[in-house]
């Protein structure tokens, strides 16, 4: 049987050789799959750290802004302005055209 064309370079190497050759080729083709699925991975990891970090950041923030909107943290600042909070709800005035 004759070699296609593309492989007349094999027609000079031992059939053994070419095996392991072969066998090479796919063993760097797992090797490098595995690497950067490892750092994939690790990426995942770094991001998923980050996002923790910042949403921790988050709710640190809200409830600061939480607090200062709480009616016993608007007193004292409305009190030294004269002002009042509402004892109602606002009226909705409908409008009509």
């Amino acid at each position: 049987m004759k070699a296609p064309p593309f492989l007349f370079f094999l027609r000079w190497i031992p059939r053994g050789v070419a095996l392991w050759l072969y066998i090479a080729f796919w063993i760097v083709v797992y090797v490098a799959t595995q690497y950067r699925a490892e750092m994939k991975v690790r990426q995942l990891h770094q991001l998923r750290k980050v996002l923790s970090e910042r949403r921790a950041e988050y709710l640190q923030l809200n409830a600061s802004v939480s607090q200062k909107r709480s009616y016993s943290a608007l007193k004292p600042m409305l009190d030294s302005l004269g002002l009042e909070l509402p004892k109602e709800a606002p009226i909705l005035v409908p409008i009509y055209e």
